[in-house]
Order: C-alpha cells, then structure tokens, then sequence
C-alpha cells in the first residue's frame, strides 16, 4: 500500500515550508503557541493556503481525500481559521492530536492524518503567518479524513472486492463540520466509530495482539508427537505458557508441574480450538499447534481487518434484524428481543455468496424455483444433455424465453446437445415437491443477486464444520423455526398454518419488512469476549491484505 506523506513533505514540494521541523519533538504534547496577525490577515492567508494545499493533496491508495468538504467548510465561514482562538492555538488542537496519535488503536495510520507534521507545527516558537494558516488548514483536513475513516471505513470495499456490495452506510462524518466550534468537532469523533459491542471488543483485542507483538518473549511451541491428557514433556511446558498468553488459561495455572498435561490444560486446549474452528478434542497435534503457533501480528492484522468491515457497515444496527454470519455459517435471528442460531450452508468458494443488505418482505411455502439463468447454463444444461430425462424426472417445466409471456414447451422437443451458453434461452422452473431445491420454504427479499435463504432436501450438510456447498444461496437448518418467528401470532400465523396443510405455492406477507444482512467476518467475538478466528473460506482476507498492507 502507498504511505500517504507527511504534510511537510508534500507542502515543502510545494514551496509552502519555511523551517517548520527545526524544533526536536518532546515526550509531551507542546505548549500553545502565540499569534498576533489581524483577523484579514489570517482570512486571507487561510485562503491562499487552502488553494494550495488541496492541490498539493492527491488520492492515495484510491482514497478521495475530503478536499471539497474542506472548501465549503471554510467558504462558509468566510476563510476564518478553526483552530486560531484568541491569540493562541485553540486547546482543542492538542486534543485532535491526540485522538489521531491513538488512531493506531483503531486498526488505522496515525501518518495519513498528518500526525507528525501537526506536532511539528505546534511547536514552532513564533510561527509565520502562513504557517498558522497552513496548520489550520491541515488540522481540518486530518480531522475530516478521520472522521471519514473511523466513521465508514479508509477503503471502499467495492474496489477490494466486487462480491461485497454494501454501500457506505452512514454519513454522521460529513456532518462533523456543522457542529459549532472546534472542541465539539473534536469531542464528537469517538462517537463516529462504531457502536457495535463486537467492534469495541474487537479493537481491544486488536491492541492486545499488536503490543504482544511488540514483545521480545512471544512463546512458540516446538512441533512433536501429539500432546495429549497424561503427558509430560517440557513441550507442556510451553503449551501452557502459550495457553496463557492467548487468554485460554488463566496465570493462576502456572504451577510447580507446569510440564503436565492435566485436565486444566485440556480444557484450554479445547477453548483454544473452538476459538480457531478446530475439532475440539483437548489434543494438542500438527493442525492446534498450526494454529497456535500463528504470530501475534498475524493475527493482529487479521482482526484490523475485520474492524474495517466493521465500518463499511451502519453505524448503529437495527434491534429486529437477520444476520447471516457467512464464515461462520451461521444465520442469527434477532426479533422481539429475542435471538435465536441455526446453521446455514452458503455459496461454493467459486460460487461466493456476496455481503449485501436486503429487506426480508415475504416468504414462499411450497416455493418453486426459477433457476437463474447462469446455473442454467453452467449446471442444469451439461445434465439435460447427458439425460434429457432429467428435467420431467425432477419435475422442471420448461419455458421458451426469460420473459413474462415466455411459453411452455415439451422438454423432449428441445435439441438440447447443440445449446451452449451463447445460444441457450430456455428457462427451468421446478415446481414444488419433495425434490424441489428450495425444499418447504424461500426467504425473499429483492436483490440483484436472486440470493434468497431456502430450505433443502439436502440436510447432509449441515453436519459438516464447513458448510459451503450451494450455489451461492444460503440453506438453513430450521426454516419452520424461521417461518414462525417471522409471523409471530395474529393472521399470519394462521395463513402459515393452512399454506402448511397444502402442497400449493403460497406467498406470506410480512407485517413489517425485516433487514437482513450478509456479511463476513474472519474474526468475531464469542459469548465470553473471547476472539474467535474463522477459515478465511473466500480469501476475502487475501484482498484485504493486497488493500490495506501493514500499517
């Protein structure tokens, strides 16, 4: 990734400089400067500067830098400096310094805010007129791209990766410049983060990975015959310190028999292999130690991952919600206060279910499925040609055309040996049965996608630790569950009740449409606040890291 310059950098290319770097950095933040211009003065100055400055700033790393905001920020206030207050620079200043000095605990680059030229600006002794104007004018730009940064992410996520598909959710950034002075700007910025309970765990647990990286004594556990209940090995030893720094077992469980595998290092070890989606079996062989193993910088980059996509998401989620946890296969449903788990199977690696957001409005009982037109081709067509039996033993129609006035046809009527893909137009419709694909039931809501949660005839699945194997729709284990939860009581619940009884298709309207997000995280919290590492099964992970780079 390219490193945004320092500010001084840049203006100096610019000719803006004069000396602004001749005093060394202290330990603390700096003394407040003293300024004597006249208000003219300094508006015209500040003008002159910004001109310049937002010229010299270019996109970085196909980031668009929030110039314009900028512009109209102070057009409106009449090229009056933000951060200049009575002779001396504003408190607030050192603040904003400081909040961006910290930005590293969000997973973000103090540099890419301007951090080391911001210090240095303060600190000159009898700063120039146009060095204050450059400092005001750089202090507001830094503010705003962290703002936009904290609030919805550095990167779009579309130019990462075509397959998520969530836009910028929030724009509570674009309106930090309409707060009244520089201390509530400043004072609103932690606010712009997410408030999500697994985000705030996460960046902890971020921080905690990263300063453990820092240290000189992160423990590795040497590979060997596998470690089990009863043994003692000076490789237990070590298991268990490893075990500790982890979070897996607790420093009171370092004892005169640290090289004993006990019961309480088993039952860390089977903590420690829930948390990595390992079989837990409190053995410790190639695959734990594998995991275990991993740096702490590894890990902590893999969690400043997932705090990004954090921020591609609302701010605030709303409490009625479908959650479809992609790595983890899981589907949440949280209604009436109430959560309920089931298992899902998503998308093949090839067929990847992408991450978007939809309003659930209706759902089918005895559903039929209009296969879309891409697995057409690429499933149904190479079997037809095979057996062309295959479509009346599966109980598909066949229809001449996508379009709505498209008639049935007699499948055995069709040369289906000489269709590829640029020449087929038919499309498949499988009627409701026990084979059907969709099974009882199909959870709509409208995307461009014709991604839809389904049941499944095909229940071997979900017993499997990864479930992968749609065609990019996602199976779930319990759709009575969902069906019921989704219509509560009332007239609803007894059309649910009479679609049941029938094997005709039928259409349940919802009351009030239900969001329902797709997303991926690689690292989320579990129920104790521990983190837990999923299998990056898209290498969703892999286009973060060609994105992001280190910090």
């Amino acid at each position: 990734m390219v490193v945004l310059k320092s500010s001084l950098v840049v203006l100096a290319s610019a000719v803006l400089l004069i000396g602004c770097s001749s005093g060394p950095t202290p330990s603390t933040e700096p003394e407040r400067a003293t300024i004597a211009p006249t208000r003219a003065q300094m508006e015209s100055t500040v003008q002159e500067q910004l001109n310049l400055m937002l010229v010299a700033f270019a996109p970085v790393a196909g980031q668009i830098l929030p110039n314009e905001k900028v512009l109209s920020f102070y057009q409106r206030r009449e090229f009056q400096p933000l951060w200049l207050q009575e002779q001396q620079i504003n408190p607030a200043l050192l603040e904003l310094i400081r909040q961006l000095a910290a930005a590293d605990m969000q997973g973000l680059n103090p540099l890419h805010y301007h951090l080391p030229a911001l210090r240095d600006y303060v600190q000159i002794d009898s700063p120039t007129l146009q060095q204050l104007a450059e400092l005001d004018v750089l202090a507001t730009t830094a503010l705003q791209s962290y703002a936009r940064d904290l609030n919805i992410g550095r990167f779009d996520p579309r130019t990462i990766d075509p397959n998520w598909q969530l836009d910028a959710p929030s724009d509570a950034w674009q309106n930090l410049l309409e707060l009244p002075d520089a201390a509530a700007m400043v004072a609103e910025l932690p606010n712009l983060a997410p408030n999500h309970a697994d985000y705030q765990i996460l960046q902890r647990w971020y921080v905690y990975y990263r300063d453990l990286a820092k240290r000189e004594d992160e423990i590795v556990v040497p590979r060997g015959n596998l470690l089990l209940r009863g043994e003692r090995s000076p490789r237990v030893a070590l298991l268990r310190a490893r075990l500790i720094q982890l979070g897996d077992l607790r420093p009171a469980a370092r004892r005169a028999e640290n090289d004993v595998y006990d019961e309480e290092v088993e039952q860390a070890v089977m903590n420690f292999q829930r948390r990595h989606q390992l079989v837990p079996d409190g053995r410790t062989g190639s695959q734990t130690l594998a995991a275990m193993n991993v740096p702490a910088w590894e890990r902590a980059e893999q969690i400043r991952y997932n705090l990004e996509r954090w921020r591609w998401l609302p701010s605030t989620l709303e409490n009625d919600r479908i959650w479809v946890d992609l790595a983890d296969y899981q589907v949440h449903i949280f209604l009436d206060g109430q959560h309920t788990s089931m298992r899902a199977v998503i998308g093949q690696p090839d067929r990847k279910t992408p991450v978007f957001r939809g309003n659930m409005t209706y759902f089918e009982v005895n559903p039929t499925w209009r296969v879309p037109h891409r697995l057409a081709v690429e499933m149904i067509l190479p079997i037809v040609q095979m057996d062309p039996s295959y479509l009346r033993r599966n109980n598909y129609r066949v229809y001449n055309g996508w379009h709505s006035g498209a008639l049935e046809v007699d499948p055995s009527s069709v040369d289906w040996r000489n269709l590829d893909h640029t020449t087929m137009r038919y499309r498949f419709e499988q009627q409701p049965d026990e084979g059907n694909a969709m099974g009882q039931y199909k959870f709509m809501f409208p995307n461009r996608n014709a991604i839809y949660l389904h049941d499944t005839p095909e229940q071997r699945h979900f017993a499997l630790r990864e479930r992968a194997y749609s065609a990019g729709c996602v199976r779930i284990e319990d759709p009575d569950l969902l069906a019921d939860l989704l219509v509560g009581t009332g007239r609803n619940q007894r059309h649910l009740a009479n679609a049941r009884n029938t094997e005709d298709t039928s259409v349940i309207g919802l009351d009030v449409s239900v969001p329902i997000y797709l997303v991926y995280f690689t690292v989320a919290p579990d129920a104790t606040g521990m983190p837990t590492f999923r299998d990056d099964v898209y290498d969703r992970d892999v286009l973060m890291r060609e994105a992001m780079g280190n910090l």
